[in-house]
């Protein structure tokens, strides 16, 4: 029993360990820390300044109905701005925590650390990287415009973060060189989450089938429902949960297969 405890506590440590270098990771480069609160802050500073007043007509889907309300056209800039942000800024963080060749994994294996252990301590600290973008980005937007489904809207933005976050590992994962991962999440992030996605777009749209698939359709849905009509769009939620499930799991075999690789071609170098 001895044996079994100490060995547990060995395992809870290393992974402790991997977070903690993880952190690290994250910490030296400053580009990143700028980002989770400058960004965020300078955006929509600058649409609470210059976005005049105003109504203007969007639409919201649920599973089989649509909802056409009448918003303040600077509360809908705000949160779209804000939808926009997060969706592109969890892209960039997770092509940095999952483009590495793993190279330094090598020297993980000594301490007989095995694949899985360093999979979920990775993807444990992008879970916290995403929660806490997302309480910033839910407190910063309430603290410039009134909702009360506070609750409602921040689980919205993890969910939005969960899927761009799985977009961005995957191309940080597949993409040899660092720039071509950030231009295709850049891409992705202006073209769906910083404009088809915009409600004051899509609700005109003339071809809006295509929208409504895209990675950012449902989580927006969610966040729109719960700010402008103070509810909570289930069919939005399980799509979202669905869509990042699915993103997910690619990320996860991707990442598998790589550690994988390195953990065997070290014991075959041995």
């Amino acid at each position: 029993m001895r044996d079994i405890l100490n060995k547990h506590c060995k395992k809870k440590s290393v992974f402790l360990l991997l977070y903690a270098q993880t952190c690290k990771e994250l910490i030296r480069n400053r580009l990143g820390l700028i980002l989770i609160f400058v960004i965020p802050t300078l955006f929509l500073a600058v649409v609470q300044w210059t976005t005049g007043e105003g109504t203007l007509p969007i639409k919201l889907y649920f599973f089989k109905q649509i909802r056409q309300l009448f918003i303040n056209t600077r509360e809908i800039s705000l949160v779209f701005m804000a939808a926009a942000i997060g969706g592109f800024l969890m892209s960039y963080y997770a092509v940095l925590l999952f483009h590495k060749d793993f190279e330094y994994f090598r020297y993980c294996i000594s301490m007989k650390l095995s694949p899985v252990t360093f999979i979920v301590s990775r993807f444990c600290f992008f879970f916290s990287l995403v929660t806490v973008l997302s309480v910033y980005t839910t407190l910063l937007m309430r603290s410039m415009m009134f909702f009360s489904q506070i609750g409602a809207a921040l689980l919205g933005f993890l969910l939005l973060g969960a899927i761009y976050g799985a977009y961005g590992g995957i191309v940080g994962i597949l993409s040899k060189d660092f720039m071509i991962g950030i231009l295709f999440v850049a891409l992705l992030a202006n073209i769906d989450a910083g404009w088809l996605q915009n409600p004051v777009f899509y609700s005109t749209a003339q071809q809006s089938e295509l929208i409504r698939w895209l990675p950012a359709f449902f989580p927006c849905q969610f966040i729109f429902s719960a700010i402008f009509l103070g509810k909570t769009n289930l069919w939005a939620a399980l799509m979202s949960l669905l869509y990042a499930s699915v993103l997910f799991g690619v990320l996860f075999l991707a990442v598998h297969f790589r550690i994988k690789g390195v953990y065997y071609g070290k014991h075959i170098k041995k």
